[in-house]
């Protein structure tokens, strides 16, 4: 046996080697093998024969030509599906506002960071280019919206962003002072905003420029969960263009995640009034259904009017689909072809809401979800169970005891992960946690998670050096530095928002990561925090697998939470590697029951502070009147205290429902999970399963 093996046997280290040989830990190791790509997200091979699951699931609409066509070439890869279909919906519409050139560079380019360096430069050697500057600002917010990496450029982003304004606006006084229409595109055309979108940002006018300018610094305040900032500077689009959609549209998104329905009912209000066409938008006809759903009087007569929009736009964009997908294949049908799915799955989805809502017709409600995701599925590639399923079986073969060197790790308790399904009530738990003054929610800007690829090959080079040290000191420093760079953009986000830092204040003592899928990356979590807390959220099986497969989730693995077959694998697969941490790492991961916290909201919170090792303070009791704002499919529950109406409602539609239960099976529907947090005496929650 070489001297070698001897001192990674000796010191606990062979697991991880062993683990080098696998090369499995997370879908980012995992596809760097089997090919797919570094995004975080599941793909299926640009070679893989295309499924042809769709064909006849919409009456007359053939889905299994439109969904060949939608894939001329394979699969769409994670960048370019992320292109065509959006991040979500806010960010949808910035491809479209962004320079052409711009955008071609991106797509081609699989090196968007090569790009961003390019730019970087040219800008650097002539800050004064308006041009160069916008070009750069795109790029990094195109980065951030199709490379999740916990947001490492969006200070960079914001800085060029209001650089670029600073710019235009300076070019814009001038021609004001020499008595040029600011309104002229290059041809001396004077065109609407939607117009010059298509525009090079040379051939567009100054006044096209900083209106969509403004609007696309909004969307970057959105997604850094700066909401406040978003709402002021989509106002100041207003100021120059009052009757601008997407300000307006993005803008009453913005309310909506603030709580103010009302200012976002305003918002719609005015896009409503502009006509018809305006309403059957699709992001709007959701946007109005989310806002109606949270407040009815925030839109008078809302209701009505949406549904007699939509009733008439779904028949006539399921014609144009039937018309598109009779023509020959070609890149140019395959994007209309996804234009028109996710135009008609979003309608639908619209108006489901407003028989789930308003109408309490369930069939009805039951028939637009279903109609919605069948147009869906019909865009995407088949759902690779075999390869799910491998990636977690490889992950229980590795991470079992032995694996962990024994003194290795931070002592670091800064550092709260909340784990589990989504839909389980996690930013729940993170509100709660959050309303504590010592604790601040980061939600789902995971910068562990956006490590997570550095952290394992620094962690592979240290243990091939054979070296117990080396592996302590690499563990130690990652660990360190996710603390470090959490804290830095706690108080870069704060110095950006409208909020003012008191001089003399202290820094939050915990922040509380919730990436939920970091259930797969337990064993990561604990080399790097042996003493940081693990919160496993769970919620009745069937509640939750309804929630999801009700929620149209942003762009990914979570896609597949549409179709019965796939989220009951995704589910069994979830309990499956849940279960496996209870065993390998008895007592490491705290399980907290949803229906416990709705049901003893008071004594759940009192043991959880207890356990991060804090003070209790009264203000967690009142946790909905408190700083923070989130971006989740939770945005309009949150705000208001417990309620439990969410408690067994899939039963409304159990009968469409059975058919999952049936594939999710038995076992699986039981809710086995207990709140076991030190000294909590659990609150039974009887399943009626």
């Amino acid at each position: 046996m070489s001297s070698m093996l001897s001192v990674l046997i000796l010191y606990g280290i062979l697991p991880i080697v062993v683990f080098v040989a696998y090369s499995l830990v997370d879908d980012l190791t995992f596809g760097l093998l089997k090919g797919i790509r570094n995004d975080g997200y599941h793909h299926a091979s640009d070679n893989d024969a295309l499924s042809t699951r769709a064909k006849n699931r919409v009456d007359s609409v053939p889905l299994a030509a439109v969904r060949e066509k939608t894939q001329p070439n394979g699969p769409l890869d994670g960048q370019k599906r992320d292109l065509h279909q959006g991040r979500a919906n806010h960010v949808e519409e910035t491809k479209e506002s962004m320079n052409g050139s711009n955008r071609n560079a991106i797509n081609s380019d699989n090196n968007i960071d090569s790009y961003i360096s390019l730019l970087r430069a040219e800008y650097r050697n002539d800050p004064g280019d308006m041009y160069k500057c916008l070009r750069l600002a795109e790029a990094l917010l195109n980065r951030i919206i199709t490379i999740h990496d916990g947001g490492k450029v969006q200070n960079e982003a914001i800085k060029t962003f209001l650089e670029a304004i600073y710019l235009i606006t300076a070019k814009r006084d001038i021609m004001i002072q020499n008595g040029q229409d600011t309104k002229q595109s290059f041809n001396g055309d004077v065109l609407t905003i939607d117009q010059e979108m298509h525009l090079d940002h040379e051939l567009r006018s100054i006044h096209g420029l900083l209106v969509t300018t403004y609007v696309n610094l909004g969307r970057q305040y959105y997604m850094a969960n700066m909401f406040e900032n978003a709402v002021e500077v989509y106002s100041m689009s207003l100021e120059l263009e009052p009757q601008y959609k997407d300000a307006l549209h993005l803008r009453a998104s913005s309310f909506v995640i603030l709580g103010k329905y009302t200012e976002a009912g305003n918002d719609y209000q005015k896009l409503m009034n502009l006509g018809v066409d305006y309403i059957i938008q699709p992001e709007v006809a959701l946007g109005i259904s989310k806002v109606l759903s949270a407040k009815e009087s925030a839109i008078p007569n809302g209701w009505d009017t949406l549904e007699r929009a939509l009733s008439e736009a779904i028949p006539i964009y399921t014609n144009r689909l039937s018309q598109l997908s009779q023509i020959h294949n070609s890149m140019e049908t395959s994007v209309g072809l996804v234009g028109l799915l996710k135009t008609l799955k979003q309608l639908h989805l619209a108006m489901f809401a407003y028989h789930d809502k308003k109408s309490g017709n369930t069939e009805m409600a039951w028939h637009n979800l279903s109609r919605a995701y069948q147009y869906k599925m019909a865009a995407l590639p088949a759902y690779n169970f075999s390869l799910e399923r491998q990636k977690l079986d490889t992950v229980r073969q590795i991470f079992r005891r032995g694996f962990w060197p024994s003194g290795v790790g931070s002592e670091s308790k800064s550092p709260i992960f909340i784990v589990g399904f989504p839909r389980s009530g996690s930013t729940l738990l993170e509100r709660i946690l959050d309303a504590h003054p010592d604790i601040v929610g980061t939600g789902e800007d995971s910068v562990f998670n956006g490590m997570l690829g550095e952290i394992r090959d620094g962690v592979v080079q240290a243990s091939l050096s054979g070296s117990f040290e080396n592996v302590k000191s690499v563990v130690d420093r990652f660990a360190a530095k996710v603390v470090q760079e959490t804290k830095d953009r706690w108080l870069e986000l704060e110095r950006n928002s409208q909020r003012e830092i008191e001089i003399g204040s202290s820094q939050p003592k915990r922040f509380v990561d919730k990436m939920l899928t970091n259930y797969m990356n337990i064993g990561f979590i604990h080399m790097l925090f042996p003493k940081a807390l693990i919160l496993h959220i769970s919620r009745e099986p069937m509640d939750v697998l309804f929630s999801c497969f009700k929620h149209d989730f942003p762009p990914g693995n979570l896609d597949y939470t549409s179709e019965f077959k796939s989220l009951a694998q995704i589910y069994r697969n979830y309990r499956d590697i849940m279960d496996h941490w209870d065993e390998e790492l008895p007592g490491r991961v705290v399980h907290i029951r949803y229906e416990d916290i709705v049901n003893d909201m008071a004594g759940i919170s009192k043991s959880l502070i207890s356990l991060t090792g804090l003070d209790w303070d009264d203000s967690v009791l009142s946790f909905h009147t408190t700083k923070y704002v989130t971006n989740t499919h939770s945005a309009t529950q949150v705000k208001r205290p417990i309620y439990s109406d969410s408690i067994q409602s899939w039963r409304r539609y159990e009968s469409h429902l059975e058919p999952l239960k049936m594939m999710v099976g038995e076992s699986y529907t039981r809710h086995k999970f207990l709140t076991d947090i030190p000294g909590y005496s659990a609150h039974q929650i009887k399943s009626t399963n």
